[in-house]
């Protein structure tokens, strides 16, 4: 890897037939390390990690709303946020993973408002 001035990441080079090229550039060392191992205590079960987020988000109600309201299908099935990095272009099949967090977090919510109602009625 080079240090000198204009040679680090999509540093121009002259190609073969005098056209400017984009420099291939090695992946930064934070990219080469790898992932940690997961541990295999059962909280690491497929979707574990999207409940835990739905139910921090269950309380922000307005956060819920706002992801559900802009996360919606466009004509070709597409999550109309959910782009292709860069291009603005729908990329992500709906539902996404977000929107599915949202409706999680919306379901938390009405179950924790359902309890609290049964609650009530129980200790009047």
């Amino acid at each position: 890897m080079s240090y000198s001035w204009g040679a680090g990441r999509n540093a121009r080079v002259e190609g073969r037939h005098g056209r400017a090229a984009l420099e291939a550039v090695p992946a930064t060392p934070a990219e080469r390390i790898p992932a940690p191992p997961v541990a295999d205590d059962g909280a690491s079960a497929p979707g574990a990690e999207h409940h835990r987020v739905a139910a921090e988000l269950a309380s922000m109600v307005d956060v819920w709303q706002r992801l559900l309201a802009e996360h919606v299908p466009d004509r070709a099935g597409r999550c109309r946020t959910c782009t292709k990095g860069g291009t603005g272009l729908p990329s992500t099949p709906w539902p996404c993973s977000i929107r599915g967090i949202a409706e999680m977090a919306r379901r938390r919510h009405d179950a924790d408002l359902a309890a609290a109602a049964r609650r009530e009625r129980l200790s009047s």
